[in-house]
């Protein structure tokens, strides 16, 4: 009888197995991979990055100190990493390095200390960063030891976990754990042939169901139930029937869903995200005055969703002048973007209520269309202005296709804002063309009273 194969065993593929698993998770943007080997996690991270790399931007953060595989790719001799951004500020572009030949792949190391899980994996920041590459359609995917503090909270901010080996964190939901990677098992001599795919289990859950939208917006401070703000996302975005005008083809048609779903300067239509090529998706800005937020001027009136940025302008054009506190901001709807015009800014909804019944008999708005519309942020662009050097800086910025508008202050001097944004995640689609254009964003609550 012949005895077992003396051929040596070809080790697992690990970065492969990653791979095949990355391919399936197109619908996520933030991803935690547990393991409680930082060589053989880091591949696995590594592999599903590589798999998402060929269609959109993916980043690889390392939060071991640290993880070979994820090292090996920098090829930089700067040692700064997650942790440096954490604890000193440095932008995650800096401690981004691309991958040569890897698509959109880039990786960040750990950095020039040990992380502190304890006052790391449950911060706040995780949930503003896991919402900024939604919002631009990349992916976050960060390796992590599994017996790491607040690995739960970590989780938590993102679209859930990938356990590599034979992981279990107790305080983590099943609902929350996307797949396990682990190698096949040694065979004996009667066991059937060795497959070549790892053993994955993956829980059945679809992606997006983390509701990480709401929860951070209680983080910027809103002020507002988390669940009143939920419903009134979805019903100031549903492009359905006896919503506000729109000029051009149905969200959701082909022609709709080839628009670009950030980019606001002409050049950057041809491409795929709002960040240039080399970059990593921004955090949402965080709000300059929360202690403003009792008495900010939050509702509004939209009158139409624009599909280009130039029906927007047309329209303030148009009509801009006989409108309060007149602008446009863009946004998503239903993965295409779009420009909605907005008009007034009122501490309550019986202002913004006059108002559209005003329009409506002005034939501004034809019946039935127009909404009133929680929007209780936008940008400042200066303070302090003269009621008297109002106008004239208003018609500037309009000369520039810059929706500029002001609100009066309680001294009698102005603010003048750009914009009007539900939450501070909303605001992203509009801050990089700000920057663009020489305008530092500053994202505050609106407050005052129209001109």
């Amino acid at each position: 009888m012949t005895g077992p194969s003396s051929e040596p065993r070809r080790p697992f593929d690990w970065e492969g197995a990653g791979q095949r698993l990355g391919e399936s998770f197109d619908g996520y943007h933030a991803i935690v991979v547990a393991g409680n080997d930082p060589v053989i996690t880091g591949r696995v991270a590594i592999g599903i990055g590589r798999a998402q790399a060929k269609h959109r931007r993916t980043a690889v953060g390392d939060l071991f100190a640290e993880s070979q595989p994820i090292q090996d790719l920098v090829r930089s001799d700067d040692p700064h990493g997650l942790v440096d951004s954490f604890l000193y500020g440095i932008s995650l572009n800096r401690i981004a390095h691309a991958v040569p030949g890897a698509g959109e792949l880039f990786v960040m190391p750990s950095g020039t200390e040990p992380p502190d899980y304890e006052a790391m994996l449950g911060h706040p920041r995780w949930l503003r960063l896991a919402v900024g590459f939604e919002e631009v359609g990349a992916l976050l995917v960060l390796a992590v030891p599994a017996r790491a503090p607040k690995l739960a909270e970590l989780v938590d901010s993102a679209d859930g976990v990938v356990y590599v080996g034979p992981v279990a964190v107790a305080d983590i939901p099943a609902a929350s754990i996307l797949a396990t990677v682990e190698a096949p098992r040694l065979r004996s001599e009667t066991s059937p042939p060795e497959s070549a795919q790892p053993v994955v289990s993956e829980a059945r859950r679809a992606p997006g169901r983390n509701p990480r939208w709401w929860r951070a917006g209680s983080f910027a401070g809103l002020g507002i139930s988390v669940t009143i703000a939920a419903i009134a996302a979805w019903l100031a975005y549903r492009p359905l029937a006896g919503g506000p005008q729109r000029v051009g083809p149905t969200p959701g048609s082909p022609k709709a869903i080839k628009q670009p779903a950030v980019a606001m300067t002409p050049e950057s239509r041809i491409r795929d995200t709002a960040v240039d090529a080399g970059t990593l998706p921004p955090e949402a800005p965080e709000v300059n005055n929360p202690e403003d937020s009792a008495q900010a001027a939050a509702f509004g009136v939209e009158l139409l969703a624009a599909n280009t940025q130039a029906g927007a302008i047309l329209k303030l054009q148009k009509d801009g002048k006989t409108l309060p506190a007149a602008t446009f901001a863009p946004a998503l709807i239903q993965g295409a973007q779009w420009y909605k015009v907005i008009a007034g800014a009122f501490k309550d909804r019986v202002g913004a209520d006059s108002l559209l019944d005003a329009l409506r008999r002005r034939k501004v708005l034809d019946s039935g269309n127009g909404a009133v519309v929680h929007l209780p942020l936008a940008f400042l662009i200066d303070s302090g202005v003269p009621a008297s050097a109002v106008p004239g800086m208003v018609s500037m910025y309009a000369d520039r296709g810059q929706p500029v508008y002001a609100l009066r202050q309680a001294n009698g001097s102005a603010w003048l804002l750009i914009g009007a944004f539900q939450s501070p995640q909303q605001s992203l689609l509009y801050a990089s063309s700000l920057r663009a254009s020489g305008i530092t964003p500053v994202l505050v609550y609106r407050k005052g009273r129209s001109f």
